[in-house]
C-alpha cells in the first residue's frame, strides 16, 4: 500500500510539475510575442530647410546634403498581429547648410551681418521615438510593415563650418566649430515620420529588418538671432529633414 502511494505521489508531482513548466514556457513564450527589443543602424541624408524665401531683407537658400549617422535600441509592444507600437532611444546626427545673403538695397541693423554660410555638419542629439507599425502583407518568413509617428530630439553637442562677411565688410571663416553661440540651434527639436519596412523572421523570437524613413521637423531649428554680438543674422523657419536607412536585429 505504502509503495502505491509513493508511486502515486511520484506521478502526481510528475505531472504537476510539467504542467507548471508548460505553463511558464507559455507565459514566457507570450512576453517575447508581446514585447521585443532591438537595436538598429544605419546613414542618413540631412537638409536644413528654409519655409520661406526671405526674412527680414535676407535672402535664404538652402545648401548641401549632410551625411550623418544613427544608432539605438527599439522596442515594441505587439498588440495584435496587425498592430505595434514602438518606442526606444537613439543617438542621430543631423545638419544641412543655409546661406542668407542681406540685400544691399537696405539698411544693415546693429550686431548683424551682410552674409552668412553655414554648414550645420555634427547636430548630434538623444532621440526619443513613438509610433505605430502596420503590418501590411507577410509571405514565407517576410514581413512588409508601414509606420509612422512623432519623436523627441535633445541636442547634445553641434560643430560646422561657417563663412560670414561681417558689417565692415571683413570675411570670418572656420571649419569643424563648436556653433553655440556662432550658429545656434534650438536644443530641443519636435517632428514626425513616416516609412516602410520590410523584416525577415528567423524564428518566434529573432529577426533581421531593414527600414526606409522620412522625417520632418515641427520646430525652427535655428536661431541666428540671438547669436553672440555682431554675428546676428536672420534665416526665417528652418525646418529639419532626414531620410534614413536603418537596419537592425530584433533579440
Amino acid at each position: 500500500m505504502k509503495k502505491k502511494l509513493l508511486l502515486l505521489s511520484l506521478l502526481l508531482t510528475t505531472i504537476f510539475s510539467s504542467t507548471m513548466n508548460a505553463q511558464e514556457e507559455s507565459k514566457t513564450d507570450k512576453i517575447f510575442r508581446t514585447f521585443r527589443f532591438g537595436l538598429f543602424v544605419g546613414p542618413t541624408f540631412n537638409t536644413l530647410k528654409p519655409t520661406a524665401a526671405s526674412s527680414d531683407d535676407y535672402t535664404i537658400t538652402k545648401g548641401k546634403t549632410n551625411v550623418g549617422f544613427s544608432f539605438g535600441i527599439n522596442a515594441d509592444y505587439n498588440m495584435n498581429e496587425r498592430y505595434t507600437i514602438y518606442t526606444g532611444v537613439g543617438m542621430d546626427w543631423r545638419g544641412g547648410q543655409i546661406m542668407a545673403v542681406h540685400d544691399t538695397t537696405k539698411s544693415l541693423s546693429s550686431g548683424y551681418l551682410k552674409n552668412a554660410d553655414v554648414m550645420y555638419k555634427k547636430m548630434q542629439y538623444l532621440t526619443i521615438p513613438l509610433g505605430l507599425k502596420l503590418k501590411a502583407v507577410e509571405f514565407d518568413q517576410v514581413k512588409i510593415f508601414a509606420q509612422t509617428g512623432f519623436d523627441l530630439a535633445i541636442l547634445l553637442s553641434q560643430k560646422g563650418d561657417y563663412t560670414y562677411r561681417l558689417a565692415n565688410d571683413s570675411i570670418l571663416s572656420k571649419s569643424n566649430e563648436k556653433l553655440g553661440g556662432i550658429a545656434t540651434v534650438v536644443p530641443i527639436n519636435f517632428g514626425w515620420s513616416i516609412g516602410v519596412g520590410a523584416e525577415y523572421i528567423l524564428n518566434d523570437k529573432n529577426s533581421f529588418y531593414a527600414t526606409l524613413l522620412y522625417r520632418n521637423g515641427f520646430v525652427d531649428a535655428t536661431t541666428p538671432k540671438t547669436n553672440d554680438g555682431g554675428l546676428k543674422f536672420s534665416d526665417g523657419n528652418i525646418r529639419s529633414n532626414t531620410f534614413a536607412i536603418r537596419v537592425g536585429y530584433y533579440f
